[in-house]
């Protein structure tokens, strides 16, 4: 069986889908606002227990129709704005895809032979609240780095029904020539919008945070404020509404060190117990007047399970000319899996499902080691959002027979994203002479001294515990009866929400 990549047409029958006129959709236009002191920024990153945490600023509120506006036809009642926030989602699931792979190869620059582990996802969301209280090169800057500048293109930040933003409106869209009010939004030239990417997020946490019985994915997001600091109070209910978060008034010039440790205490908590000390001491002085902090969590166990009895000592290839044992765990049963073959580079991918299948283990084996390193550089450059989209889609893969080798894993990674930030294009935010966090406070003195991030992962037999994509087409060859996985060299994985589609988690494995 494989699964080969190449430049001819796909044959499939296409089954026609109508594509949502968004003209059609009510919208409500919302006038933007233009957008020292030390703020920290904290994630911690849990996976397979998975945890990141992670602080974001917000503020602005919707007014008004603007006094210029052009009109479209309603046919139908409009009841929510439902479609608008998946078109937001889309766009935030794909903006946080491009950031995992930007980031990741910053990161792997400097660590060419280390295990890396993160969640794009908590980075986002925490940096998320910061950018809602920047403005000018500073919110420019953020958006280009985070692709904050591409969400929220068509935002709504009303949640309520017509009748509640004009009085009269939802009687009036009854009627078939009836004419809503479109916004021209001029203003999104003069000034960075930092609002657009909240009602996504708000609208991606509500479907990642739903109850499940079968697995445990929780995000979290806090924020602390020095009690004698003034803060906008726009910004404060902002991140009330958006993250649902109550804001801690802590005393950080006066009693630094316990309220460090109240910090830590808070992540240790939303993370099972699995990151600690996020904080390190030293990390706040009297200088500090605001700590924001976002965690996830996810806990679940795979739909089928391995077997303990069959997990022995074999040895994991690091590099050409190193080896080490490990654990390996083995399982023969039916998985999705294909081979991706493009010039110069050949790799295996395979969806190890959880139970019920709302989230995947994605893992990407390189065939061999082909170069000096672990064997993945080719298939790094070749990362984009694109390319890993159309190499992970299930609908590219032949569900089949496979004996997976698989090795149990722990890793435990801790980065300072300052350097990192800032080299991906962020520099101002953390200059005290020209970050803008005018959107926080009207004292105009806020920079951001820092930003921390832990995270840890856990694989076993089990399942997973973690706290913190030319377009090719697949074809279909014989298969064998079954299909050999041996992951006994280097690999990429992810962790996947399936319906949204979203990254939680992107990892790399090379030391044992």
């Amino acid at each position: 069986m494989s699964h080969l990549y190449d430049s001819s047409p796909r044959v499939k029958k296409q089954t026609k889908k109508t594509q949502p006129n968004p003209l059609n959709l009510l919208r409500v236009p919302v006038p933007c606002h233009p957008a020292s002191r030390r703020t920290i920024l904290c994630f911690a990153e849990l996976g397979l227990r998975y945890l990141p945490v992670g602080a974001v600023q917000i503020s602005g509120h919707p007014t008004g129709l603007d006094p210029g506006h052009r009109t479209v036809p309603v046919k139908k009642r409009v009841k929510r704005f439902s479609l608008i926030q998946e078109i937001n989602m889309e766009e935030l699931n794909s903006a946080n895809s491009e950031f995992c792979f930007k980031f990741y190869k910053e990161i792997a620059k400097s660590k060419k032979h280390e295990n890396i582990f993160f969640s794009p996802l908590s980075i986002m969301s925490a940096m998320g609240m910061v950018y809602r209280g920047a403005s000018g090169n500073t919110a420019t800057q953020m958006g280009e780095v985070f692709l904050f500048n591409k969400v929220g293109k068509m935002v709504s930040y009303g949640e309520s029904t017509p009748d509640t933003t004009c009085p009269g409106m939802e009687q009036q869209a009854l009627k078939t020539h009836y004419q809503v009010p479109f916004p021209k939004r001029a203003h999104l030239d003069e000034d960075v919008d930092t609002l657009n990417i909240l009602p996504a997020f708000k609208a991606l946490n509500a479907v990642i945070n739903k109850p499940s019985s079968s697995y445990t994915l929780e995000t979290a997001s806090n924020m602390y404020v020095e009690k004698t600091y003034p803060v906008k109070k726009g910004y404060v209910n902002d991140i009330k509404k958006y993250y649902e978060v109550q804001p801690e008034s802590v005393n950080l010039a006066g009693d630094t060190e316990n309220t460090r440790k109240k910090i830590n205490g808070w992540v240790e908590d939303k993370t099972k117990n699995k990151i600690k000390n996020l904080v390190p001491e030293g990390a706040l002085d009297q200088s500090t007047v605001m700590v924001l902090v976002n965690a996830i969590y996810f806990k679940g166990d795979w739909a089928d399970k391995f077997s303990v009895q069959h997990t022995e000592e074999r040895e994991f290839k690091m590099s050409k000319t190193s080896k080490k044992p490990v654990q390996m765990m083995f399982k023969r049963a039916k998985f999705n899996i294909a081979q991706v073959e493009e010039p110069g580079l050949a790799f295996k991918v395979l969806e190890l499902p959880y139970v019920n299948k709302d989230l995947s283990m994605i893992i990407l084996l390189p065939n061999e080691i082909l170069d000096d390193s672990t064997g993945l550089e080719k298939l790094e450059r070749e990362m984009t959002n694109e390319n890993v989209s159309k190499w992970t889609n299930s609908d590219n893969m032949e569900n089949t027979t496979v004996e997976l080798f698989l090795p149990k894993f722990k890793m435990e990674e801790s980065y300072d994203l300052k350097k990192t930030l800032s080299t991906m294009g962020m520099t101002d935010a953390f200059s005290q002479g020209s970050a803008d966090f005018s959107g926080m406070s009207a004292k105009l003195d806020l920079y951001l001294s820092n930003v921390f991030f832990k995270a840890f992962v856990e694989v076993n037999e089990e399942g997973t515990e973690a706290a913190a994509a030319t377009a090719a087409v697949v074809t279909m060859r014989t298969a064998p009866i079954s299909v050999s996985f041996e992951a006994n060299h280097p690999f990429l994985f992810l962790i996947r929400h399936n319906k949204t589609g979203s990254i939680l988690f992107w990892g790399r494995f090379c030391s044992p």
